[in-house]
């Protein structure tokens, strides 16, 4: 017969994670309504019929709240990756991981105020707990580990790619923590490319879809190829003139 006392604490407990997750969802509508500066606690109360002080109930704090709002959405951007990334299984890894970063740029274009929260200027107070599993089976570590799994696979295969220059005493060591957090078995350059190549990305997307590059062009698709052309040169995945990297 089931412990009363303890079904009762269990249903408690999943009405409290349902709150949560309802006003995170409401903080992400004002987000993508008015920018970060529309999700206040007044507001997500507002729109989930709660009071104000309610809301500390469930969240400490308007950080934690946003805090919350972000490990969601890396969730979900973790969750859109590795769709992308799986619909190209047994192609190559050069096509695997382009795939992945065409993804990655369209999912950005379309979410704005999202990408913004996310890869944008850090919120003072904001911190996201990469290790909270809210709304997806890999949390917040699911965008990070699908570009990384990427990396591994292409290492196994032995393409080829080092980074060609010494790795500094305190960035290897960094970087040594790091492999060893991800459990992932990738060596120290591959792991150096990883970072190389996601900073590389990164910037690529940011400028256009902060409108950086408006100066010059409407469009960065071309651009961003190029990038990827020039990214899978130095992965040792394709040669430059049959990549067609600038």
């Amino acid at each position: 017969m089931p412990d009363p006392v303890k079904t009762e604490s269990t249903r408690r407990e999943r009405l409290f994670a349902a709150t949560q997750a309802e006003l995170s969802h409401a903080a992400r509508e004002l987000l993508v309504e008015g920018g970060v500066e529309a999700v206040t606690v007044r507001a997500v109360a507002e729109r989930v019929g709660m009071t104000a002080p309610a809301i500390y109930r469930y969240f400490d704090s308007r950080e934690a709240l946003l805090g919350r709002v972000c490990v969601d959405l890396y969730g979900e951007l973790g969750a859109h990756l590795y769709a992308a990334r799986d619909e190209r299984k047994g192609a190559s890894a050069a096509e695997r991981l382009c795939h992945t970063a065409r993804a990655f740029r369209l999912w950005a274009l379309s979410h704005v105020p999202e990408f913004s929260l996310l890869f944008g200027a850090p919120i003072p107070g904001v911190v996201v707990d990469h290790d909270d599993k809210h709304g997806s089976a890999d949390g917040g570590q699911g965008f990070a580990l699908v570009w990384l799994e990427v990396f591994a696979e292409i290492d196994r295969e032995g393409h080829g790619m080092r980074w060609n220059r010494p790795i500094p005493k305190g960035v290897r060591a960094q970087l040594d923590e790091f492999v060893r957090g991800v459990g992932l078995p990738i060596d120290i350059n591959a792991a150096m490319l990883y970072v190389y190549c996601w900073q590389s990305l990164y910037g690529a997307v940011a400028t256009e879809v902060f409108g950086h590059l408006k100066w010059a062009i409407d469009d960065a698709e071309e651009l961003f190829e190029g990038r990827l052309a020039e990214l899978l040169v130095m992965l040792g995945l394709a040669d430059r003139d049959a990549a067609g990297a600038p």
